[in-house]
């Protein structure tokens, strides 16, 4: 081979050792389908009761900011996750049999293309399950039913909660936490009303930050997850009637 035909097969080789969502073109077939490096899969009907273990790896700075397949902005210092066939986007649970960890995501990338792993995930969820300095590790994938078909599953409580995400004594400090929880809102997908609230205190008032109302208690989990891992601390549940 020419050197530099020898130095794209090495490059295409090195892509294919390291994981995670290959730089080869995704080529659209028919609907429901698409090739990868000459293999053709097909996006599965639905996510419901889906349930598999394998290996999982994860992919980080060189895919970082590059669009996932569903148009998104890949961050690797967020919570999501590439699949081969599931639709996009699906929620999963993850769990790393190596060490008992779960972390509930979104799939929003397709991917990892190797016969031997199930799903790619962000390096940062990566880090939670505990597997980022070893590259993989094995897992259980689960579909969470009540998340991605709500209408098919039980029907909601008519309960519904809150998340406080913050609490000031200065109106500025709500309003720059509430414009930046929107926009991870708005980033990871999610149609979540965000608002400030006003409680008068012996010492005067306090700005608080809600997200809600929530009526599935999964949620809860998910942008807990979210939240934390951007660095805007605890989201603490409210109840109510």
């Amino acid at each position: 081979m020419h050197s530099n035909t020898w130095g794209l097969f090495f490059f295409l080789l090195t892509s294919l050792m390291l994981g995670g969502c290959e730089v080869a073109p995704v080529k659209q077939r028919e609907p429901g389908t698409y090739e990868v490096f000459g293999k053709t899969y097909r996006v599965m009907e639905n996510s419901l009761g889906y349930r598999e273990i394998g290996i999982a790896s994860w992919y980080g700075t060189k895919f970082h900011g590059n669009l996932t397949a569903n148009g998104e902005t890949y961050d690797m210092y967020g919570i999501s996750a590439a699949h081969k066939v599931l639709p996009l986007p699906t929620f999963v649970k993850v769990t790393n049999l190596d060490n008992g960890k779960s972390l509930v995501l979104r799939v929003n990338d397709r991917g990892p293309f190797h016969d031997d792993r199930v799903v790619d995930l962000s390096w940062e969820a990566a880090r939670q399950l505990g597997f980022d300095h070893q590259g993989t590790a094995p897992v259980v994938v689960e579909a969470l039913d009540k998340l991605n078909y709500p209408e098919r599953t039980e029907a909601e409580a008519s309960s519904s909660f809150y998340l406080q995400v913050g609490a000031f004594s200065d109106a500025g400090g709500a309003m720059s936490l509430l414009s930046a929880i929107q926009e991870l809102m708005d980033k990871n997908g999610y149609t979540f009303n965000v608002q400030a609230l006003v409680s008068e205190i012996d010492t005067g008032v306090l700005h608080k930050v809600w997200i809600g109302p929530i009526h599935n208690e999964l949620y809860e989990h998910e942008l807990a997850v979210i939240i934390e891992a951007a660095g805007m601390g605890n989201p603490l549940k409210v109840e109510t009637d």
